[in-house]
């Protein structure tokens, strides 16, 4: 296999990831880690690549950027939504005294991490 022809494929492979990293954004992490894996190749084919390769490259980069914009946009945005002051030793230890068939003391227990109401999310 020629060098272009590695060039073009490690260009598909980080076109491949940048959608990748698109598509699970919101997986709190796991896009930007693909981005990153992305990203790397893409500099790759920019860098050493010609032609075909070099703009499968420049493609992939953008791709990638957005992705892991994107991933780093729905963490902060996860992190916003957490109550800090009530993530202590004390308040986590009380999910022992709650009894697990009760869904109404678990969704309490879980608010209180919480800045926004969760009582929308749940299916009653």
């Amino acid at each position: 296999m020629n060098e272009e022809n590695q060039k073009k494929g490690l260009g598909i492979a980080a076109i491949v990831l940048g959608s990748i990293s698109i598509l699970c954004c919101s997986c709190f992490g796991l896009g930007m880690l693909f981005a990153v894996i992305g990203g790397i190749f893409s500099i790759i084919c920019i860098v050493k690549g010609t032609g075909v390769g070099r703009t499968l490259g420049v493609i992939a980069i953008i791709l990638n950027g957005i992705g892991f914009l994107l991933g780093v946009y729905v963490l902060v945005s996860f992190i916003m939504m957490i109550n800090w002051e009530n993530v202590n030793m004390e308040t986590l230890n009380q999910i022992n005294d709650i009894n697990p068939n009760n869904e109404q003391e678990i969704r309490d227990w879980m608010q209180q991490f919480f800045k926004i109401d969760l009582s929308g999310y749940y299916v009653q």
